[in-house]
């Protein structure tokens, strides 16, 4: 028998009504029943709520998580994980989808209400259990928790705990600075608007090394209307327009999320090449975080 699981599902609400609405399928509010099968059958999940306003949060939230934790017992564990993420809305999504974007005032408050729920979860499983991802304390402009408070990070590949694994790689790898780089130089490191301020501080640190220079530059998206965006969503569309008459120095890094897997192609599928003689700059695209702080003191 193969090994199915962890599966990974998306739950969005408990409440057989408003999960119905969601996801506009009369079927849809059997998912306690669903998750009782997969227990039956010992087959484990990660699940994933995406939150949209006046819909499926507050008290649908809470209800959503502390059923989902009754899954959750000392002897056999069938959900493991919750991961909470915010309705992220492009401009090509339908007109009167009744979904509203988050603003920092809802992102502080849902950040309030789950941090109490991982409290009382914490006293009563042992566990955390849900986990609020990334892009709420940014849109909340909060700090990030620290490491540890992500367990082992079981639900990193829905953004939770993503950014705040890269600051603390960065930080490992920021310990131990050269005084000085073997040749000036002054380049550019893209990321989107998102993340602009949880970089600062590593940036800074770096720029106190004599002879580096580095222009940080958090970039909204046009191509997806979107002025918060994370990194991964930039296209080459918004690297041509974001940096337009911008200092960009001899060369522009830019972490390969960027791009789609395996190609130098951006999501808008706008090549390398195109953006680079569009902005007059090399683009260098980095890997992880050893490779940008190598590359970028190097």
């Amino acid at each position: 028998m193969q090994k199915l699981s962890p599966l990974f599902i998306s739950v969005h609400a408990t409440d057989p009504a408003t999960r119905e609405k969601l996801l506009k399928n009369k079927k849809a509010g059997l998912i306690l029943d669903q998750i009782s099968w997969f227990e039956k059958n010992s087959i484990q999940i990660h699940a994933q709520i995406v939150v949209c306003p006046d819909i499926n949060d507050g008290d649908i939230l809470e209800k959503s998580i502390l059923e989902l934790a009754e899954f959750y017992k000392k002897l056999s564990q069938t959900v493991l994980s919750v991961a909470i993420v915010p309705v992220g809305l492009t401009k090509f999504r339908p007109e009167n989808d009744g979904l509203k974007s988050i603003s920092p005032e809802y992102a502080k408050k849902t950040i309030k209400q789950v941090e109490r729920i991982q409290t009382s979860l914490q006293i009563t499983l042992g566990t955390r259990f849900c986990w609020l991802a990334d892009e709420w304390y940014l849109i909340a402009g909060t700090n990030l928790p620290s490491y540890k408070t992500y367990e082992n990070m079981p639900q990193e590949s829905n953004g939770v705990g993503t950014i705040r694994n890269f600051l603390e790689a960065l930080r490992e790898k920021t310990k131990n600075l050269p005084q000085k780089v073997k040749k000036p130089k002054k380049v550019s490191w893209i990321v989107g608007k998102l993340v602009y301020e949880a970089l600062i501080p590593t940036v800074k640190k770096l720029n106190l090394i004599n002879g580096l220079t580095i222009n940080l530059y958090g970039l909204p998206s046009i191509y997806w209307g979107q002025d918060q965006v994370v990194t991964g969503l930039l296209t080459g569309e918004d690297l041509i327009y974001g940096l337009k008459n911008k200092d960009l120095g001899e060369a522009v890094y830019i972490p390969s999320i960027m791009l789609k897997i395996n190609t130098d192609l951006f999501l808008d599928d706008k090549n390398i090449q195109e953006v680079e003689n569009q902005i007059n700059t090399k683009i260098h695209v980095l890997d992880d975080s050893n490779d940008i702080i190598n590359t970028l003191i190097g």
